[in-house]
């Protein structure tokens, strides 16, 4: 049995689920790192604010699947630019405290000019589901 993570205030950009929460694991879809209001990338702060803002709507996501940032165990990390990726070890360095999470990185394209996308699995350490 699994549930579905959704809901409004969550970012979702084709036909799948935000997240789906099984087995005590929350299974994150890849999340860009655009405001999930407006879909637009953070208007200051270059790429490094994109990828905080991927981990912000990660966060969002895990948060209303009972879980959190802390309790990633591992991350995609999807980026169109290979100069990107100290960028990217710098955020992850900030965010994550050890032990880190295990981590795969994919240079690809992504569409709408977006420059990075993060999926994550965490481990669920809330019974309840939020807004679910």
């Amino acid at each position: 049995m699994y549930h579905v993570i959704s809901g409004d205030d969550l970012p979702v950009l084709g036909p799948y689920s935000p997240a789906v929460r099984a087995g005590g694991l929350v299974f994150v879809s890849a999340q860009a790192g655009i405001d999930p209001v407006t879909g637009d990338a953070p208007p200051t702060g270059g790429f490094e604010a994109e990828c905080r803002q991927a981990l912000t709507n990660l966060g969002r996501v895990l948060v209303r699947a009972g879980s959190d940032l802390r309790h990633i165990v591992r991350t995609t990390v999807f980026y169109t630019d290979l100069a990107d990726m100290p960028a990217i070890n710098a955020v992850f360095e900030d965010v994550f405290a050890a032990p880190r999470p295990a981590r795969s990185s994919a240079l690809v394209g992504l569409p709408g000019g977006r420059r990075i996308s993060i999926d994550a699995i965490a481990i669920a350490i809330d019974d309840g589901l939020r807004g679910v």
